[in-house]
């Protein structure tokens, strides 16, 4: 047990350092700059089994949110869970699945947090920085419980994320009666840019079109595979 704990731990101090150092080399959240023009959003996401992963992208037109197409990826699960550092568990992942649409879309969305982390530089930042590309995180939940929010009940109404009294995230309510999702700004947007892709490319569901279907083909694979 001492060794298994000391192997975590060796992990996790390894991957902050690299946290760490992407963080001063690639900005997150502080674009002032927001990529234009847009014509094609991919979104990403992934399902869980026992002892594997599926990872999928799926790539759509924009503003007619068509798709164009989409890759997927199987993998074993190498990296720990451990907070602050989804990133090194899930990337590896979408990057082999990335690899397989054949296209450089515009902009990226992920299914998880970009600015509104703890060191400022969650799974959305280091996805775009990785792949080069702008990128929104838009997630299910906050980073912790106490940072739940509960915006108006109508379309767009929303409530800012505070940490350390600095704005990162927001907790924005995509249609009537939906839970609200968290966005936050990833690599070369603005937050105010990441809620208004994610109400444009918000349709049928409470989550962006493109991370949806990600969603969704993520545990269709996961069925079949």
């Amino acid at each position: 047990m001492k060794s298994y704990l000391k192997d975590i731990n060796d992990i996790e101090e390894s991957a902050r350092s690299v946290q760490k150092l992407m963080k001063e080399r690639y900005d997150c959240g502080g674009s002032s700059q927001n990529p234009h023009p847009i014509c094609t959003i991919a979104g990403a996401d992934a399902a869980y089994g026992e002892g594997y992963r599926i990872g999928v992208v799926v790539l759509f037109s924009y503003p007619s949110l068509a798709i164009i197409g989409h890759g997927y990826a199987k993998r074993a699960v190498q990296f720990p869970y451990i907070p602050g550092l989804f990133a090194f568990r899930e990337l590896p992942l979408i990057i082999a699945a990335y690899e397989k649409i054949g296209l450089v879309p515009d902009l990226l969305m992920v299914e998880g947090h970009g600015y509104a982390h703890p060191q400022r530089y969650g799974y959305a930042c280091q996805a775009g920085a990785i792949l080069g590309i702008p990128t929104i995180g838009i997630a299910k939940r906050p980073m912790r419980g106490d940072m739940e929010k509960h915006p108006g009940n109508e379309r767009a109404m929303h409530q800012e994320i505070l940490m350390g009294g600095e704005v990162t995230g927001m907790a924005l309510r995509t249609r009537k009666g939906s839970p609200p999702v968290y966005v936050s700004a990833g690599y070369q947007t603005t937050l105010h840019f990441a809620c208004r892709m994610v109400l444009e490319t918000t349709r049928m569901h409470h989550l962006p079109e493109p991370v949806w279907a990600a969603d969704l083909l993520s545990r269709k694979y996961l069925n079949l595979l």
